[in-house]
């Protein structure tokens, strides 16, 4: 499945139509569809596609020497031989194409990891040859950290060559149903709440089974490709990875302050900053506040969500869990889905998938188009939504719940918005579960 890339790709058919070389980094975290995009991306092109291992670099020299031979059709290709990498970035310099060459190297992190000094190898290649040839390189990799070290930071040491960068994330809300069509969207919204929207997860749910099911066999069940996927994500990135771990279970169980998180972990407050930092670099963590803060930098009341919406299943349900779940106590867990999955997850997604649509079609909720959307909260009150301009403000209560006292709901809406000091023109809005479920 191709679903919902095509910015990305229109990011990378504009750099194949410069009449000069170009260098594309494309990252985000496995399964996300990185592979998928760049083999859409170079069907009909001439080009060498490369996937790095983790065997020897001799063996990966020899396998991208192949690739090159299938793309040559010089009469003495199948009989190249080169001594290291930089000898092959040379040669393709020198190879004469009617058309520009796409260059892709798939999991480049895995050639930094054989050979520390290999990105200063290429450095040295793109800015002698490569950079002088009609030729996009492409280097994609699921590893942020290396990904990071190794060409993104101002210190990397192909910082500065690239002439566009992709940072692939997990698809929007609105494109699950081409995933999973002719389901209903509250059962959709189960879905994101839970298997997130990952491609790759995606695909693994079966339309034939329940949601319970689709979650005991892709999830709990110890055998499962998703059952040990929160750990696998973030062991590639972190390699003394206990204390990250206890901080995301504390987050998935509600505690998103400093405070909260520090007095649950039984920790001083001054001790997680910098694990905090750590997994807002890694994309795991986003630090939110109040969307009305004239200073967010140094806002006090900033809180801390998991980003990813597997990632905070998994924390919460299996991780919490192994001590069951290792024995296959699928159905205590199971029960405990049951029990609060609607409240604790399900609920807050709704916002969140609100505040997608309204950034998406404004006009189909607003009576204007909002510069700015967020949660806002003070030491004493909530608000899920507010949305506003230079002359409008709207307040905005999510309810995933049906037959919803929409009148209570909104007064209860005025009455706390008397909080936000703000003198635009004042709206309120209610969007129940039924109104979501009905609207096109």
């Amino acid at each position: 499945m191709f679903i919902n890339r095509k910015d990305e790709l229109q990011t990378l058919e504009s750099e194949y139509a410069k009449q000069m070389a170009s260098f594309s980094v494309i990252y985000g975290r496995r399964r996300v569809g990185k592979t998928a995009l760049i083999g859409k991306y170079i069907q009909n092109k001439p080009h060498i596609y490369f996937y790095a291992t983790e065997s020897n670099l001799d063996g990966q020299l020899e396998k991208f020497v192949k690739e090159i031979v299938k793309l040559s059709a010089l009469p003495y290709a199948s009989n190249l031989s080169f001594k290291n990498f930089e000898e092959v970035f040379e040669f393709i310099s020198t190879l004469k194409l009617e058309k520009k060459l796409i260059i892709a190297i798939d999991e480049y992190q895995n050639l930094c990891y054989l050979d520390k000094g290999f990105s200063s190898v290429l450095q040295k290649a793109w800015d002698m040859y490569l950079c002088k040839s009609n030729i996009h390189l492409i280097l994609c990799g699921s590893v942020f950290s290396m990904m990071h070290s190794e060409v993104l930071a101002y210190n990397a040491p192909l910082y500065g060559r690239r002439t566009t960068n992709i940072h692939l994330k997990a698809i929007k809300f609105r494109y699950l149903k081409e995933f999973l069509p002719n389901m209903k969207k509250t059962e959709l919204m189960e879905i994101y709440s839970s298997f997130g929207t990952i491609p790759k997860y995606l695909q693994m749910y079966e339309k034939n089974k329940s949601f319970e099911q689709n979650i005991v066999d892709n999830i709990l069940d110890k055998n499962s490709y998703l059952y040990s996927e929160g750990n696998f994500l973030l062991k590639q990135e972190i390699n003394d990875a206990g204390s990250y771990f206890s901080i995301l279970e504390s987050i998935s169980k509600g505690n998103t302050k400093v405070g909260g998180i520090a007095k649950d972990l039984k920790l001083h407050s001054s001790y997680l900053p910098k694990y905090l930092g750590k997994l807002i670099e890694l994309d795991i963590l986003e630090k939110e506040v109040p969307i009305t803060e004239s200073n967010p930098l140094k806002s006090k009341l900033g809180r801390y969500k998991i980003k990813d919406k597997f990632l905070n299943f998994w924390f919460y349900y299996v991780y919490k869990n192994y001590n069951y779940l290792e024995i296959n106590q699928t159905e205590q867990v199971l029960q405990e889905i049951k029990l609060n999955f609607n409240d604790r997850f399900v609920s807050f997604a709704f916002e969140d998938v609100i505040h997608e649509e309204i950034l998406l079609e404004p006009l189909k909720y607003l009576e204007f188009v909002p510069t700015k959307i967020g949660r806002w909260w003070s030491n004493k009150e909530e608000i899920d939504l507010v949305a506003f301009d230079d002359e409008n403000i709207c307040f905005i209560e999510c309810k995933w719940r049906n037959k919803v006292d929409k009148k209570k709901v909104q007064q209860q809406l005025i009455n706390k918005s008397v909080h936000v000091k703000d003198e635009r023109k004042r709206f309120f809005l209610v969007i129940t579960k039924e109104e979501f479920e009905t609207k096109k």
